[in-house]
């Protein structure tokens, strides 16, 4: 093997180490990563020393340093100069940019015309430049781009379908738009990338008036159509005439109604909807309106054949000089109907009218469109008002003007939450108390279509019959409760519906024995134990269940078992009921048969006194007579002169006689009245002699008290048919009372007078007059007011004058003035009605 120096051999391994420690300082070994630690750890390895390898370690590293120092000045200076080549391009291409950005500027700002530019979807609109305040574009971006404020209808309709595709799929558009202020301006959509540019162009001269003529020709193109394609749609015959009259265009229900095959065989037929002499009519009225207008409207009900059937249409044709056009719409229908609702409504309106409940009919705006005649009758408002269609509310006012109404503390809020139901869907209902004490029942119904019902009805009667009734059921269950009878009420299958305490008391019945509804035969079945005769039951049950066509009450009486008495009585009620009553009656029984007891008694005791009377009346006349006889023959002094006190007993023997013998003829009267036995010889009587035979007959007893009778007669003598002596007894009885209370001197007068039917015979005393309080029973029998003034008398003689002028079918009244005197008046009729003796006792 050949051997290396070590000093070449390190200097090698030395030069091979800087060589590698350049290149790992190098760029491109910092870059690229190409040398290994494994490497550099094996060059440092080929070194004979450390310190040598020290010492070689930092030349390589001064040398990589420096030779890395030199590399990276060099490659700074090349890219500076890139960098001042790339400056220098990049200023001219910036003055390049900004010198299109100016003129892309001017385009843009050029006057009448203004961009908006779209760069995004979601991105703001720019707007630039400036379209003449002549076109009615506004300044402002945002109004700006609110294109249908300022362009009409159409043309915004138009322009942002258009822009919509421009943005949507880039379409490119040119178009004109008419604004609201009438002008027409040009529009262009482009679009490059995602932006999309439209540019409004100011049109004047020529091209405005050629783009205006665009916009109109379209606008009548469309609207042509339109209004084409409507009358093709519409259901009713529609047709286009030129001015000769002859059909031009028809729509398909014209060709229907016609019964052609289409509208070309139509038109060349020319076939018409109308006949001749209506379509005379329609052009009379044409030519009548040119002539005044230049143009013309007809609308009028016609007769036209449609389809085969005679119609009514309502024809529309409107007439100018280029021709007319026409529409004839069908109303057959509709006149039926409204036949239908005219008869309807006529009849709803004589119905209401003959309601005695008062209705108003308000529309949806409140005006009364109708109301009935009690609705005049209840409130009495003037005609002419409810004629010109009021407000509900000036109605309300109205009435309330009138005294109508009750006043109310806030008039306006009560009127206004009235009128709140034409808001409302349901009904509402109030309660009016009018002043006059009338209530009505106010209900208030809203219409769907619109407008309210009112109805007033009067319930005054109605509460008051309702109080009644109420009051009425509780007074009769107080009542039937505190009655003495026992009361039952059956229904008509014989089920209680009724009773009260005494009927359970009287038979002996539980609250449950007389629950409602307890069947007839159960109560009958407890009721028969407690009775003599238990068959009246069945026919009291019979009688309440059985089918009649007569239901005839029933009563009797019946007995129990324990000695009480009832009477029963069953009566029929309204709707098939039945009301059983008991009365005990045992009392009454009892005291009945006891009167009868009684009076059978005092009938005998009656008989017995008048066989008395009679008997004991004819006894004492004989006796009378005969001391009579005796007094007379004494004081005529036939057997031998009598002294001065002789004759004065004798006389007061006579006069005493008389009197007891008046008072026995009084008393057998009175038993032949009572009797019913006297009997009146009637015949013509003189009231002038009448009066003058009592006045003589009482000449003696009106001396022995110096007394004077009057007689006064009005009109003449009057006649008429009586019994002449029992009469003269009348007016002797009525003197001889004036003349016990007339004083000494004084006058006693007899009048008679005619009466119309009757006579009227009269005495008037000047005496001291009749107490009030013996008035009343002055004519009773023994009543004698000479007791009380110490004069003498039984009493009997007024009682015996009233009752034979009863007989006679007269009257007499006692007249009497206390300290002036008394008057007796007797009445008798001219044609007698003979009364029945008066029972004095009865009375």
């Amino acid at each position: 093997m050949r051997q290396e120096h070590p000093q070449k051999g390190g200097q090698g391994r030395v030069l091979l180490l800087a060589s590698a420690m350049v290149g790992v300082t190098s760029p491109a070994f910092a870059q690229t990563g190409a040398a290994d630690n494994s490497t550099i750890r094996a060059l440092m390895d080929m070194l004979p020393n450390q310190n040598m390898a020290n010492s070689w370690v930092m030349l390589i590293i001064f040398v990589g340093a420096f030779a890395f120092a030199m590399w990276s000045a060099t490659w700074l200076i090349r890219e500076r100069r890139q960098l001042e080549n790339a400056n220098t391009s990049m200023a001219m291409e910036l003055a390049d940019l900004r010198a299109r950005h100016e003129r892309a500027q001017a385009l843009l700002d050029v006057p009448d015309q203004r961009v908006v530019i779209w760069e995004g979807r979601n991105e703001a609109p720019v707007c630039r430049g400036v379209l003449p305040e002549s076109t009615g574009a506004p300044m402002d971006k945002g109004q700006f781009t609110a294109f249908g404020s300022w362009m009409n209808a159409a043309s915004a309709q138009s322009f942002e379908n258009a822009l919509h595709r421009l943005r949507e799929r880039a379409e490119g558009f040119d178009m004109a738009v008419e604004t609201r202020a009438g002008s027409v301006v040009e529009v262009q959509g482009r679009a490059s990338g995602s932006h999309a540019f439209v540019r409004f162009l100011n049109l004047d001269g020529d091209r405005a008036a050629l783009a205006a003529l665009e916009a109109q020709h379209t606008n009548l193109v469309q609207t042509t159509d339109t209004m084409q394609a409507l009358m093709e749609g519409i259901p009713f015959p529609v047709w286009l005439r030129n001015g000769a009259g002859d059909l031009t265009w028809a729509n398909s229900a014209y060709v229907q109604a016609v019964d052609s095959e289409d509208l070309t065989a139509v038109l060349n037929a020319n076939t018409q909807l109308l006949d001749q002499p209506q379509r005379r009519l329609v052009s009379n009225a044409h030519a009548a309106q040119q002539e005044a207008q230049g143009r013309s409207v007809f609308n009028q009900r016609l007769p036209a054949t449609i389809s085969g059937d005679r119609r009514m249409v309502d024809v529309s044709e409107v007439a100018h000089e280029g021709g007319s056009a026409g529409l004839a719409v069908d109303m057959s229908e509709v006149e039926e109907v409204q036949a239908h609702l005219r008869r309807t409504l006529e009849s709803h309106a004589q119905t209401m009218n003959q309601l005695a409940t008062a209705v108003a009919i308000f529309d949806e705006k409140r005006h009364l469109i109708f109301h009935n005649a009690a609705f005049e009758n209840l409130w009495k408002l003037e005609r002419g008002l409810l004629e010109s269609e009021p407000d509900n509310g000036q109605l309300f006012d109205a009435m309330r003007d009138a005294g109508q109404l009750a006043e109310q503390p806030d008039w306006s809020k009560w009127r206004n939450g009235l009128l709140t139901v034409y808001e409302e869907t349901q009904p509402q209902e109030h309660w009016w108390h009018l002043p006059d004490g009338r209530t009505l029942r106010v209900i208030a119904n809203p219409h769907k279509q619109g407008g309210v019902t009112w109805v007033f009805e009067n319930v005054t009667e109605q509460l008051e019959m309702e109080s009644r009734y109420i009051a009425l059921t509780k007074v009769q269950g107080e009542t039937l409760d505190h009655l003495s009878e026992s009361i039952a009420v059956f229904a008509p299958d014989g089920r209680l519906k009724l009773s009260n305490p005494p009927f359970q008391k009287l038979w002996q019945l539980s609250d449950e024995d007389v629950a409602a509804n307890t069947r007839i035969a159960d109560i009958a079945a407890l009721c028969r134990p407690l009775m003599e005769r238990p068959d009246i039951w069945d026919d009291v049950s019979t009688a309440i269940t059985g089918i009649s066509d007569t239901r005839e009450p029933m009563a009797g009486q019946l007995a129990l078992r324990d000695g009480t008495v009832c009477d029963y009585a069953l009566v029929p009620l309204p709707n098939g009921q039945a009301m059983l009553s008991f009365m005990d009656v045992t009392a009454m029984v009892h005291f009945e048969t006891t009167l009868k007891e009684r009076n059978e008694a005092l009938v005998a005791a009656e008989k017995l006194k008048n066989e008395f009377i009679e008997h004991v009346s004819y006894e004492f006349r004989a006796p009378l007579t005969s001391i009579m006889g005796f007094a007379e023959m004494l004081q005529q002094q036939h057997f031998g002169p009598l002294n001065e006190r002789q004759l004065d007993y004798v006389a007061d023997i006579s006069g005493e006689s008389k009197t007891l013998h008046e008072l026995v003829d009084n008393l057998l009267d009175l038993a032949t009245v009572d009797a019913g036995i006297m009997e009146l010889e009637m015949e013509s009587v003189d009231t002038r002699a009448l009066l003058r035979r009592v006045a003589r007959e009482m000449t003696d007893r009106l001396h022995a008290k110096d007394l004077k009778i009057s007689i006064r007669q009005s009109g003449g003598a009057a006649q008429f048919t009586g019994d002449a002596r029992r009469i003269e007894q009348i007016m002797n009885n009525l003197v001889s009372n004036a003349i016990v209370f007339s004083p000494e001197g004084e006058t006693i007068t007899l009048e008679s007078a005619t009466a119309g039917d009757g006579v009227r015979l009269a005495v008037i005393d000047n005496g001291p007059g009749v107490p009030e309080g013996q008035r009343g029973m002055i004519f009773d029998r023994f009543n004698s007011a000479s007791k009380s003034s110490g004069k003498r008398g039984a009493g009997l003689g007024l009682s015996i004058a009233r009752a034979l002028v009863e007989l006679h079918g007269g009257t007499i009244k006692l007249d009497s003035v206390m300290g002036e005197g008394t008057r007796f008046e007797c009445f008798f009729p001219h044609q007698r009605d003979v009364a029945e003796p008066v029972d004095e006792r009865a009375a």
